[in-house]
């Protein structure tokens, strides 16, 4: 005979046991695998969060000191402003209090006293004779913008030095501005500022740096940089505008940073404290090559159980696949129940092995499928509606039924064709679908008639559910040049006869096509 044959493969050689063992060994790699790259990620992701914190913690504290170093240096400053007021502008007073600041753990560079035409009355340190020179002001009478206790901008020195200035002005009972009390700290020298952060610990590669408004570094570990605007750093665009907080960026050296930053309100600067990302994660490699040693250990002998597992769960079908590979002999059926079979799957192959009937079950089971559903709309037909009915009777359920049937569909048929009548019975069952909650049952009758089962349902919830379903075929567009409608008549049957409902729903179906059809009428059972 001609004609393609049949292509038999060949037997395989693994067997069952051997099987388990590969699906054992492979999920224990997976899950090992699996966990480590979760458990490094979330070590990864803490280390980083933790630096975070702590970064930005030390940003807030180191602030706060700066800003407390400021206040308490304007502090003294407003103290030893008093004394030389109330003294009338003694010489000796005067520079006794300047000496007296700068030799404060404030860290002042210089102090100064001028009058009120900007003329220098004592000055520290007395390293040369400054005193009667006239400062170079804008004003010329050596007020100009200081009549206010105030920190400057960063800004160059006469004799070079990058530096800040802070001033506090001098007055006498009646208002009348005598002059200013000054003092500058040098922030490239050893100065207030880089005493106060140069001390704090620092470890694994973490630094500070603090810039001003403008963005101009106040202070850097590496002092050839102070003095430099630093732009796009998203750390420093934060502070500057009174921000404070924590990212993960990179920085204008393009290293990646984990900082923390904080404002300093009394001098409109900005702490940024950062480590970089990949100092902040040296130690996850070994600890996590730590991790998984300990975890190799449990992972083997967990794979030794299983070894002695997949024996015991192998035997019962490898004893009744001999048997079948043998072929039918006497007693094959008494050597299938010996077969000591303790979980469910061989217990099940045992049983069709015994009743012979596994292909013709999956086989009845697909006719009894085609037998009950209706092959055009691939609803349930009647027979699905009888094991419905049957289902519920057994159970006792209260139902609602929603019958359906699409008006003048005679007229459909003729005026549009069979084709088209299709596409509408089709497109209604696709709009059942939609409508139906779950547990539903939808029956296509025959012709244009549907029925929906509604388990669990009161009439007023039935009659909202065909209302939709007539709203929604209403407005669908089915055909070309005039909409398709429907009419439904609902019943609710509670501990009665399935049958008896299906009549009365009937019967409200037949009152709403003599009321005019496209409408829903209800009937109590």
């Amino acid at each position: 005979m001609g004609g393609k044959r049949m292509r038999i493969r060949k037997p395989s050689r693994i067997n069952l046991r051997q099987l388990i063992l590969l699906l054992a060994v492979f999920s224990a790699v997976v899950m090992l695998a699996g966990g480590m790259a979760g458990a490094y990620q979330v070590q990864r992701q803490q280390l980083m969060a933790n630096t975070l914190d702590a970064n930005e913690a030390f940003a807030l504290k180191l602030a706060r000191i700066t800003s407390d170093l400021l206040l308490r240096a304007q502090g003294n400053l407003s103290y030893s402003a008093g004394l030389m007021v109330r003294s009338g502008m003694d010489p000796a007073v005067l520079q006794a209090e300047v000496d007296r600041l700068r030799h404060l753990e404030l860290g002042f560079n210089t102090v100064t006293v001028v009058d009120g035409r900007g003329v220098i009355q004592a000055f520290s340190p007395l390293t040369r004779d400054l005193k009667g020179r006239r400062l170079d002001v804008k004003n010329g009478n050596g007020i100009g913008e200081d009549r206010v206790p105030m920190i400057s901008a960063p800004y160059v020195s006469v004799l070079g030095n990058l530096a800040i200035r802070l001033s506090h002005p001098l007055f006498d009972r009646t208002g009348h501005l005598l002059g200013r009390l000054s003092a500058t700290v040098y922030l490239k020298n050893d100065g207030g500022l880089q005493r106060l952060i140069g001390e704090q610990y620092f470890r694994d590669g973490t630094y500070v740096y603090v810039v001003d408004a403008q963005g101009r570094l106040l202070y850097h570990p590496q002092p050839e940089r102070i003095g430099e605007i630093i732009m796009n750093n998203p750390a420093i665009d934060s502070v500057r505008k009174g921000r404070s907080g924590q990212m993960r960026l990179v920085n204008s050296r393009d290293v990646d940073m984990l900082a923390g930053y904080a404002y300093v309100p009394t001098a409109d600067w900005g702490v940024v404290v950062q480590r970089p990302t990949e100092l902040a994660l040296r130690g996850l490699n070994a600890l996590m090559l730590h991790v998984l040693q300990l975890a190799v250990w449990p992972a083997l002998a967990l794979l030794a159980l299983l070894w002695l597992l997949s024996r015991w769960i192998s035997r019962p079908l490898g004893e009744l696949s001999q048997i079948v590979q043998a072929g039918y002999e006497e007693g094959m059926a008494r050597r299938i129940a010996a077969v000591k079979c303790w979980y469910l799957e061989a217990q099940r192959l045992r049983g069709a092995l015994l009743a012979g009937q596994g292909q013709v079950r999956t086989r009845m089971g697909e006719l009894y499928s085609a037998a009950h559903t209706d092959p055009l709309t691939k609803l349930g037909n009647r027979r699905g509606l009888e094991a419905a009915f049957r289902a519920l009777e057994e159970q006792g359920l209260p139902f609602a039924l929603v019958a359906l049937d699409i008006d003048l569909f005679k007229r459909i048929n003729d005026q549009h064709g069979h084709d088209a009548g299709d596409r509408v019975i089709a497109g209604l069952a696709d709009l059942m679908r939609t409508q139906a909650r779950q547990g539903d049952a939808l029956f296509r009758l025959g012709g244009e008639e549907f029925l929906v089962v509604l388990p669990g349902c009161d009439m007023a919830e039935a009659v909202k559910i065909a209302e939709r379903l007539r709203a929604a075929l209403e407005g669908a567009q089915m055909l070309e040049g005039g909409n398709v409608t429907l009419s439904a008549g609902v019943a609710v049957c509670e501990d009665g006869d399935a049958w008896q409902a299906l009549k009365a729903a009937d019967q409200a179906l037949y009152r709403a096509k003599q009321g005019g059809r496209n409408r829903v009428e209800a009937d109590a059972f």
